[in-house]
């Protein structure tokens, strides 16, 4: 009986079990608030070409009812890309509540794949064919598969591309996820949200820029998203960001570099998340390539000493 008195009443963990399973719901509410941005953001796209197919100007509608976020949102296009975003706050979090609440499931993971392909994929595609529509529409270059213009045409392909591409590459992720050797440190192929990030960060900008330069970008964009989906289905390794830049110990240059990156995003905002989105695109090619170019050093030592051994074993 002493021994049955140690023992913690039942009813306590009973208890903590009971409210890890009222928790359990906050990942899934996550990922539906995730989809659900990026249903908004496509809305979005689609009121900004009012004015093209609907005889409803879309300049006479305010974006967002509030003066602050009508001057940081000016236009329905920054709307969308707004919500791709926030989009990829919630599926930052989401992962993180599930841990933490111990709720990881097959079923969360899968739900949360398919809410990508709609936020990480199909919004940022729609919002670069509703940002090119929008900007060559005196030219009579309207994205489309039927297109009279070629470029119309390559637009829509490269928007097509883009989409197939993000639901390859979450598709691939889901399925190495389950195997037993999975590489939690790095990523294989840029990840989604970093591909839509890059879009989304070009729509941003073309808000700050004058008529030349967004003409210029929108002959870019399609360009940059194709690349962009060919990194997503590429077995480039990307380090993941939080494990590589905020998990552990990490050198004081870091944490200054860090401190100027955001100094540098409060002061002006589209331009430095372009050049961030863009540093961690181009830092999976370019980590690789080095690696590449160091492996022949690496390998010349030991092959001079094989072939200094087969000469010591002839004149022996």
């Amino acid at each position: 009986m002493a021994i049955l008195g140690k023992l913690p009443p039942p009813h306590r963990h009973k208890g903590r079990r009971r409210r890890l399973r009222s928790l359990a719901f906050f990942p899934t509410m996550l990922t539906l608030a995730n989809l659900l941005c990026g249903f908004a953001a496509i809305h979005f796209a689609l009121r900004a070409m009012y004015e093209l197919g609907g005889g409803v100007p879309a300049a006479a509608f305010q974006a967002p009812h509030s003066a602050m976020l009508e001057r940081m949102l000016p236009s329905f296009l920054a709307v969308g890309a707004g919500l791709v975003i926030l989009g990829m706050v919630f599926d930052c979090f989401d992962g993180l509540v599930a841990r933490a609440t111990r709720s990881t499931t097959n079923f969360g993971g899968q739900l949360d794949s398919l809410a990508d392909v709609v936020t990480c994929g199909v919004a940022p595609a729609t919002l670069m064919v509703a940002f090119i529509t929008t900007q060559l529409a005196e030219e009579s270059i309207f994205p489309s598969p039927i297109s009279e213009h070629a470029l119309g045409r390559a637009t829509w392909i490269a928007a097509a591309i883009y989409v197939a591409f993000a639901a390859v590459r979450l598709a691939r992720f889901n399925v190495e996820h389950a195997q037993a050797d999975f590489d939690y440190t790095t990523f294989r192929g840029l990840p989604s949200p970093g591909a839509a990030s890059i879009v989304v960060a070009m729509i941003l900008l073309q808000e700050q820029m004058s008529d030349a330069s967004r003409r210029l970008i929108a002959y870019a964009l399609p360009v940059v998203a194709v690349a962009a989906a060919s990194l997503m289905v590429s077995r480039v390794p990307y380090r993941r960001f939080h494990r590589a830049y905020l998990a552990g110990k990490q050198p004081f240059g870091r944490l200054v570099v860090a401190l100027l990156l955001i100094a540098a995003f409060w002061i002006w905002k589209a331009p430095a998340l372009l050049v961030i989105v863009l540093w961690y695109g181009a830092s999976g090619p370019v980590f690789w390539l080095m690696r590449r170019l160091r492996e022949p050093k690496r390998i010349a030592p030991s092959a001079s000493a094989d072939k200094a051994s087969r000469g010591e074993r002839q004149t022996g």
